[in-house]
């Protein structure tokens, strides 16, 4: 039973925090598809595959649909996540999501999270929780979360999310993550940052990436993290380290 890992809020965060400006921006529709392939130093490995769809119904209501992978040597799982996407106006919106997840051994996974999002082309920030339940198990945790991003000068973010978890164990972990961006032209913007994380011991990453704008609506994002000592499971902290190597295809049409 694999209950939870600090690798999965970070890409989620990934997911939404560098998707260009927002789940709210879904002009039409959407599609979000990433892979993220870590390798870790003692020969153990993780893979990580994620398509979101996103259809705008009427302005101001969007659908997210999404369908997620996990693989690790002798087991895998699969998530399905469905969820709305609500503008209550030009710069507020809502962002909820329930997901079922089930692995290679028949458990069961639960998941509902939500984001209340303030967004202008100069700031945004948001304010969200997400919670997991494992039935067969017993063992949930909830996962609240609070993230701004800023632009000093026009070509520069500056990222931060801080993660705060408490499981069914009163295990309490804290996790922040930090990264800038520089936009070197409007097709090419390069990225570096940090994760630092804390249970029983403390575990850090180290974040580089880059972002290719073929065009307006097609981006390639492609990001390379070192994970030092970082927390493989928030029921019982281990040290690991390794390599994690995130691809991300974001298409609006």
């Amino acid at each position: 039973m694999r209950p939870c890992t600090m690798t999965k809020p970070l890409v989620l965060a990934l997911l939404i925090a560098f998707s260009g400006a927002g789940l709210a921006a879904a002009d039409g529709f959407r599609d979000i598809a990433s892979v993220n392939a870590i390798t870790y130093f003692d020969g153990s490995w993780r893979i990580e595959t994620s398509d979101a769809f996103l259809a705008r119904i009427v302005p101001g209501f969007t659908v997210l649909a999404r369908v997620a992978r996990n693989d690790e040597e002798g087991w895998n799982q699969y998530v399905f996540t469905v969820g709305p996407v609500v503008n209550l106006s030009d710069t507020l919106y809502l962002d909820a999501a329930y997901g079922l997840g089930i692995d290679s051994l028949g458990a069961l996974m639960h998941e509902v999270g939500a984001n209340f999002n303030y967004e202008t082309d100069a700031t945004s920030t948001s304010l969200g929780v997400r919670a997991d339940f494992f039935p067969d198990s017993g063992y949930f945790y909830f996962l609240p979360s609070l993230s701004g991003k800023f632009h000093p000068l026009p070509a520069l973010g500056v990222f931060g999310k801080l993660f705060l978890s408490i499981d069914s164990a009163a295990i309490v972990t804290e996790a922040f993550w930090g990264e800038a961006d520089y936009a070197f032209s409007p097709v090419f913007r390069a990225r570096a940052g940090f994760t630092v994380s804390r249970a029983s011991t403390l575990g850090y990453s180290l974040i580089g990436g880059i972002d290719v704008s073929f065009t307006p609506s097609l981006t390639l994002k492609y990001s390379l993290q070192y994970l030092s000592d970082s927390i493989e499971y928030l029921t019982a902290p281990q040290l690991h380290s390794g390599v994690s190597n995130l691809l991300l295809l974001d298409w609006r049409f």
